[in-house]
């Protein structure tokens, strides 16, 4: 019998407990926004470490939810990580995920309480089933099946789970500073990436960063009748003028330097670009457009997605709003929120410091800017140990080829590990699909991606133990 054959018959066997154990994890409302569960949450999680033989710390900084790292030693560990020397002997295996998920709202869009799991034509509905549960348990059960299919490990493992992703993951910088000496590791497995509408598995190898900011503008002490605007300031017209200012009629963003320290495609990229599926036809009938932003396609639609930073106004709220009924109001105040996507070795720091000198400069120096939220972007090479066993076992786990991600335009927390703690990291193919509804109500997964995740997770630790 072939290693995923023993692999299949131990998940086959033991796979309803498996959903069981996942149930019981969706249960808890770990939502970080409100500051629900989490201590529940993370209890649980410590119990299912140690009773697996793992060693549990609680990584904690002031103003934080527990970090817990549990850590698995392997038969042929020595003390500490074994950067950069070709062998398995000592080597350290990182596998981040986080427990908490996010906030129910709508509730009333929901088919089934968010928090008692529901199986239904073959998924899973609850709340964090998809994000990020559904991988952590998986990867759980994975080393389970890996240790009663093959053995014991033979390097260590060091599951690092944060519990406020959700919100930005605000303290995960300064845990992996404050405990970066317990954390040191030779590679890092990201939070799951997904299985694409064909069922093909993609991998991933870095992430965008972020810079989210409010903008406000102050210009009355109250709403004034519209019919003084012939001579009272608009608050309203301002902010239109000050957030328009931040991206020229060429698409490109104005404010003079964002892009001075944006890097793009590496060599090594190009092939990779290549082979990603993406089916420009089927894209735009599910958006109802006619062409894509700049009349972006092929080769240059890929690129734009993967490399080109952007400026997005996310909102816009001002006056009066109610759809369909008439106010005339002249309003006393206007706010925009503003993201920024980011590419490998812009700063958001960096960036928000542009924004702020470009609005000065253009006599908007009265409009308030408040950051909400900053990550950095990251990237690891695509020729790492770690993205070898990923790749060469989803291309024989699934029937379709992989798709290679050489960095995702959306946003992780990434930054900490992969530049600060310099360990190369891979987001390999995990629960999710593109209708899984993360963030919505009836978040949800396939039972039978569940299954193959634990199953192909277990086949890349042996990999990785090989190489």
């Amino acid at each position: 019998m072939t290693e995923h054959a023993k692999i299949r018959q131990f998940v086959e066997t033991n796979g309803r407990r498996f959903v069981e154990t996942l149930k019981e994890a969706c249960s808890f409302p770990s939502i970080s926004a409100e500051g629900l569960g989490l201590e529940q949450m993370s209890d649980w999680l410590e119990d299912r470490f140690k009773g697996m033989g793992a060693t549990v710390s609680r990584l904690e900084v002031a103003g934080a939810p527990p970090a817990l790292l549990g850590e698995f030693r392997g038969t042929a560990s020595g003390s500490g990580s074994s950067s950069g020397s070709g062998s398995n002997a000592g080597r350290t295996l990182m596998i981040y995920d986080h427990y908490d998920v996010q906030p129910v709202d709508p509730i009333d869009l929901w088919h089934s309480p968010p928090f008692e799991p529901a199986e239904r034509d073959g998924r899973i509905y609850a709340r964090g089933v998809s994000d990020n549960k559904g991988d952590l348990v998986a990867r759980l059960c994975a080393l389970e099946t890996y240790q009663e299919v093959f053995g014991e490990l033979p390097f260590n493992v060091k599951f690092f789970v944060e519990g406020e992703e959700e919100t930005g993951s605000l303290h995960f910088e300064q845990i992996c500073r404050a405990h970066a000496d317990r954390l040191q590791a030779d590679h890092c497995v990201w939070e799951g990436w997904r299985i694409d509408h064909e069922g093909r598995p993609e991998l991933v190898y870095g992430c965008k960063g972020l810079l989210y900011v409010e903008l406000r503008c102050r210009m009355l002490t109250y709403d004034q009748h519209s019919s003084n605007a012939c001579y009272i300031p608009s608050a309203a017209w301002h902010l239109l003028r000050a957030v328009a200012s931040i991206r020229g009629a060429d698409g490109k963003v104005a404010i003079p330097g964002f892009y001075d320290e944006a890097l793009g495609p590496e060599p090594a990229d190009a092939p990779l670009i290549e082979r990603l599926p993406f089916d420009e036809a089927s894209e735009l009938k599910r958006l109802g457009i006619t062409s894509f932003a700049d009349g972006l396609t092929g080769m240059d639609l890929r690129k734009a997605l993967i490399y080109n930073p952007t400026a997005n106004i996310a909102g816009f709220v001002t006056g009066y709003t109610v759809p369909g009924a008439a106010k005339t109001v002249l309003p006393a105040e206007a706010l925009a929120k503003v993201d920024f996507r980011l590419v490998p070795n812009q700063d958001a720091g960096d960036i928000a410091r542009k924004l702020r000198r470009h609005l000065d400069d253009n006599g908007f120096g009265d409009v308030e800017l408040e950051t909400i939220g900053e990550e950095n972007p990251s990237r690891s090479p695509t020729d790492s140990v770690l993205g070898r066993a990923i790749e060469s076992e989803a291309a024989s786990w699934w029937s379709l080829e992989p798709a290679v991600w050489p960095l995702m335009p959306a946003t992780g927390p990434m930054f900490p590990v992969a530049r600060l703690l310099g360990i190369p990291i891979c987001s390999p193919p995990g629960v999710t699909r593109p209708d899984s509804a993360i963030h919505a109500p009836n978040e949800q997964i396939r039972v039978d991606d569940f299954y193959d995740v634990i199953g192909y997770t277990a086949a890349y630790l042996s990999a990785y133990g090989q190489l």
